[in-house]
């Protein structure tokens, strides 16, 4: 008879993780984050623009509905995107470039 595993396999952990991270405060995120090495690099711009695009297209819909503080949070959620994605952008094609 094998011995179970002492950890769960990293997928089953992926749901919880998000759950977690979800409720934490911004401040045990970035710990947390600097702890384990995670980052934030081009693989993310699909998804960092999709979220833009879904972000600015709900803005006017919270706005319309008078959900105000949803509007803001959309709209700071777009003015940070935005540089991110140009600087991920920019980081892309360096790397590009220093791939050539």
């Amino acid at each position: 008879m094998t011995e179970p595993s002492k950890q769960p396999a990293y997928g089953s952990l992926t749901p919880l993780v998000e759950q977690y991270l979800g409720l934490e405060s911004m401040e045990v995120t970035e710990s947390l984050l600097d702890l384990c090495g995670a980052r934030i690099d081009a693989r993310a711009l699909p998804l960092l623009t999709r979220r833009l695009q879904e972000q600015e297209a709900q803005i006017l819909s919270f706005q319309v509905r008078g959900y105000t503080r949803m509007r803001e949070k959309s709209e700071q959620l777009v003015a940070s995107l935005k540089p991110l994605i140009a600087a991920l952008e920019v980081a892309e094609q360096d790397a590009g470039r220093d791939n050539t």
